[in-house]
């Protein structure tokens, strides 16, 4: 565990530098862009960028290609792994490149299905499909940096994976800034950033791709490989259970952009309160289930391969308990200043009133499912790790059916809030749905984990109204930003201290165990 909680501190940390620019990235897009026709469009067409991105770039490709990877490299050595990678290049390079093609092709049927509300001959929608074909280049870059996480994070290496991400926000911050005002309509400036960032992400992964000797394929063997590459047996593996995988990992990116399609039929901006709210939901999520997930995936496959599943059990029970104590107060605390912290982080420039108001209602909803989208992200490695694909497979069409009659029911009457709504209730389904049918062959301490979750749901609600009514008696509307900005982390500070000496006084175990594997 003291292993486990070493590498995810490092991924944290990098996550959480990827993350602190993110939310800076997206300040800055507000504070130029608002919620106008501009950044709907840009959203709109980013969505399925994003989604993928999400998909691939933070680990969920890796809950298919891993284990298989892990057992090639076991089993057969490095030689056949290096095939393996060579093998999946080819095929992934060769569909990406095809996709990208289609999209350039076929742009106006596509956004006529991501964004359904927009009118056909709009001038909304015809920037829209500019910025969606401006931005298909980076399908292919994340398809390959994707790929070169997955191998690195199969060898133990974190970091590169973990920094690429920070780059790529580094990229479109500086875009944002200097060459958005050099275009006619600035947000093509924007769109043109996301391709070029996607290209940085990956060069930065392959020198420790050719340090690792992933690309040493002997002359001799080269074109006898290119004859063969597309009928690998990992490829093939990995091919028939990447999609189901998909499904069972990302029901809530699948379902945040679905979200996103009602939108478009609703007020102009709806789509960009969705898009911040979601921003908001992702930091946390990233920062610990995603972080946890990806050292867990490698370690739980290590240890399926090698037939030790009483130390599976309880090395993902106790990750399971750690990551809900930290989440679940999170999630209070996000709800508690929902509407401090939008103004906070985003409400300058030309984001303000009821940009603010609008995104905060979507975030308290959106937010309240985060306990759920963690547990989801974590049940599902495990699930994966086993080589078990059916239960998570139903457990997001679940989620994602779920969503859909939801978003049907509640957009008209509920709106944005609505939207939001169905999004975590789904999301709680899929949850329930994957505790219930735990793999069998590994004893996960059921029991134990619902005993933590609700102990720190207790304190986080305690917690959820000390926060609320300190912030509206302390914070302050016509302060400065600086002066604002303090009183809202003296909130967050007040929360923490509340949460964690309670749990010092009560001497839970979460909190022994996080003490001692950070003191380790």
């Amino acid at each position: 565990m003291r292993k486990i909680l070493k590498k995810t501190a490092m991924i944290s940390s990098l996550t959480f530098s990827s993350r602190m620019l993110g939310v800076i990235r997206d300040a800055i897009i507000a504070m130029c862009f608002g919620t106008s026709y501009q950044s709907d469009a840009f959203f709109i067409a980013f969505r399925p960028f994003d989604l993928l991105r999400k998909l691939f770039s933070e680990g969920i490709l890796s809950v298919s290609f891993v284990p298989v990877f892990f057992k090639t490299l076991e089993n057969e050595g490095l030689s056949k792994a290096v095939i393996m990678v060579f093998s999946f290049f080819c095929f992934i390079s060769l569909a990406g490149i095809f996709i990208v093609l289609t999209g350039i092709f076929c742009a106006p049927l596509i956004i006529k299905v991501i964004a359904p509300g927009f009118i056909g001959d709009s001038y909304t929608s015809g920037l829209t499909m500019i910025l969606f074909k401006i931005m298909l280049p980076y399908f292919w870059l994340v398809l390959i940096t994707a790929l070169c996480m997955g191998v690195l994070n199969s060898l133990g290496h974190f970091g590169a994976p973990a920094v690429a991400p920070v780059v790529f926000n580094l990229v479109l911050i500086v875009f944002a800034i200097f060459f958005t005002n050099y275009f006619k309509i600035p947000v093509i400036g924007l769109a043109a950033g996301v391709t070029i960032g996607g290209a940085v992400q990956l060069a930065i992964q392959i020198p420790f791709m050719i340090r690792l000797g992933m690309f040493k394929i002997p002359l001799f063997q080269f074109y006898r490989l290119l004859s063969v590459c597309f009928f690998h047996p990992g490829l093939l593996k990995v091919m028939k259970i990447m999609v189901p995988c998909m499904v069972g990992a990302a029901s809530y990116q699948i379902n945040i952009m679905v979200a996103s399609f009602f939108t478009s039929k609703l007020e102009e901006g709806s789509v960009s309160f969705v898009y911040y709210a979601d921003r908001l939901v992702q930091f946390p999520l990233a920062l610990f289930a995603v972080s946890f997930s990806m050292v867990f995936l490698p370690e739980l496959s290590k240890k399926a391969v090698l037939g030790h599943l009483d130390e599976i059990a309880d090395l993902f029970s106790n990750g399971v308990k750690l990551v809900l104590f930290i989440t679940i107060p999170a999630m209070a605390g996000l709800m508690a200043l929902d509407e401090k912290i939008v103004a906070l982080l985003f409400g300058h420039g030309a984001f303000k009133g009821i940009a603010i108001q609008q995104t905060a209602d979507c975030l308290f909803f959106l937010v309240s499912g985060l306990w759920a989208f963690t547990g989801i992200r974590l049940f599902v490695t495990l699930h994966y790790a086993l080589s078990s694909i059916r239960i998570p497979f139903y457990s997001g069409i679940l989620a994602i059916v779920l969503n859909l009659i939801f978003c049907f029911l509640f957009v008209d009457s509920l709106g944005l809030k609505g939207l939001a709504l169905s999004v975590s209730i789904s999301g709680m389904a899929g949850f329930v749905f994957l505790l219930i049918n735990m793999p069998g062959a590994v004893n996960v301490d059921k029991y134990g984990i619902i005993v933590s979750a609700c102990r720190s749901v207790f304190l986080s609600v305690i917690m959820f109204f000390l926060v609320r009514q300190a912030s509206d008696f302390i914070l302050k509307e016509e302060w400065n930003r600086f002066w604002f900005g303090t009183g809202v982390m003296g909130c967050i500070c007040f929360g923490m201290i509340f949460y964690f000496s309670v749990n010092v006084f009560i001497s839970t175990p979460e909190l022994k165990m996080l003490k001692k594997g950070m003191t380790k």
